[in-house]
């Protein structure tokens, strides 16, 4: 197989993260829910109306401290009409972030990121149940290589389990959208976090 050659310059600027259970936030001043998280903006679900374009004030608490800044609403969309009101969701772009609120968003897309590797490879290694969707068949000495050269992701078809000094090797089964996150993951980690994956992608292909 070929080298399939993937530039990730646009995602790594902004990988949005999915939440895992319930945070609460303040849109404005109705309240909402987020749905997923990235360094530059946030999908949140609500109640108030808020219209694309304008601007609002978005905050929310999470074990890492408290996020508060200014954002522009990029989209908003009725998703439910019901006796309680009308929900909506709306992605939201940052602007004006001060620097402590900055350290708790990284902080916090970090440490989500760490969940979802371990998740990630124990649900690979059959430790957990948590995912019901069925995996594809581990096909013996199937593997993809994925390394990363200059700005873009080089990635390989390979029968060896070796971890690269610049990337990291997974099952060739794993879903396209594990291996952005991965590669997002890897990109923005320092040289511990890069190691953490390579020793968490080296488990999984155990």
């Amino acid at each position: 197989m070929s080298a399939l050659e993937h530039d990730y310059s646009d995602r790594r600027a902004a990988p949005r993260v999915r939440i895992d259970g319930s945070i609460s936030a303040l849109i404005g001043r109705g309240d909402g829910e987020l749905i997923d998280l990235s360094r530059r903006g946030a999908k949140i679900r609500h109640t108030s109306l808020v219209r694309r374009g304008s601007a609002v004030r978005i905050s929310f608490q999470c074990a890492e401290g408290r996020f508060s800044a200014n954002a522009e609403v990029l989209a908003s969309r009725v998703v439910a009409i019901g006796e309680s009101g009308t929900t909506y969701e709306s992605r939201l772009r940052f602007a004006n972030v001060d620097a402590e609120s900055q350290q708790t968003l990284d902080r916090s897309l970090d440490a989500i990121s760490v969940r979802d590797m371990r998740k990630w490879v124990a649900n690979l290694r059959g430790w957990s149940d948590e995912s019901s969707a069925p995996q594809a068949p581990v096909i013996a000495g199937a593997f993809l290589r994925c390394r990363l050269v200059g700005i873009r992701w080089e990635v390989k078809c390979t029968s060896s389990t070796e971890q690269p000094p610049d990337g990291f090797v997974v099952p060739a089964h794993t879903p396209d959208a594990e291996i952005v996150t991965l590669c997002d993951t890897y990109y923005r980690a320092d040289e511990d976090g890069r190691h953490t994956i390579r020793m968490m992608a080296a488990a999984a292909v155990e």
